[in-house]
């Protein structure tokens, strides 16, 4: 499967290091797809890992860039909400039986075929679900693809199903720009910082706005002097200790 060739690529590559003797931090920038890539994240470095909305006007031509530009690609999965909030094209929603929910995932994934992860767009209402979350870990078992939580609420399933799927599973700790301010930006990477030098790794997630590619321009060279090293999502995968 997709997902055991890359792990055992990444065998090869990565060393082997405790987490607790390393802080590791990997960002992930959400939302991509409707607008091309900014060259403000082309700018940043290739350990930032982007996650593409499927059927988006640029779904495809920012997947192929990622590729060129050697980035974990995502594939950004939407999903239905708790509130009123307007749904995308392309939306898991209870409502879906099993055969529409995964023929409909199955699409989104071809729109995006180099992910190697996905990860949930709102999802507050069905990563609650675990009847649906078990349809999702089912493809994505097939397809070799990892999966990250979003953490759009604390009740979330998700990583139980992927878990109980054998899939490897990550989970979002920090939102970088829920306020788009640079304080705030530089605020939420700080603490970002400090949980993984608490907990080894740390996975924190931004959007492409003007604010949150500059601050992260200003404030990554700076990790390395605080022992934090910028690595892809699937360097995270690679080791057991997070799952």
């Amino acid at each position: 499967m997709r997902w055991i060739a890359i792990w055992l690529t990444l065998l090869y590559l990565i060393p082997s290091i405790s987490l607790a003797k390393e802080a590791r931090l990997a960002i992930v920038i959400d939302d991509l797809g409707y607008q091309a890539m900014p060259e403000a994240l082309s700018a940043l470095p290739p350990q930032i890992s982007i996650s593409i909305l499927p059927d988006t006007p640029f779904d495809i031509a920012t997947g192929h860039q990622a590729q060129r530009e050697q980035r974990d690609v995502l594939l950004h999965m939407p999903m239905e909400p708790s509130g009123a909030a307007p749904l995308e094209l392309t939306t898991l929603t209870s409502a879906m039986d099993k055969a529409v929910l995964q023929q409909t995932l199955q699409g989104a994934l071809q729109r995006v075929p180099n992910a190697v992860a996905m990860n949930n767009h709102m999802g507050s209402s069905l990563t609650q679900n675990p009847q649906a979350m078990d349809w999702v870990m089912e493809v994505l078992r097939q397809q070799g693809v990892f999966f990250l939580d979003s953490r759009t609420t604390a009740n979330s399933v998700a990583m139980a199903q992927a878990k109980h799927h054998n899939i490897p599973v990550l989970r979002r700790h920090v939102f970088l720009d829920h306020l788009r301010t640079e304080d705030f930006v530089s605020q939420q990477l700080r603490l970002a910082a400090r949980l993984a030098q608490r907990n080894g790794y740390a996975v924190a997630i931004g959007h492409p706005y003007p604010v949150t590619l500059q601050t992260l321009n200003q404030q990554l060279p700076k990790l390395a002097a605080q022992g934090i090293t910028l690595v892809r999502l699937s360097e995270l995968y690679h080791s057991q200790a997070v799952n």
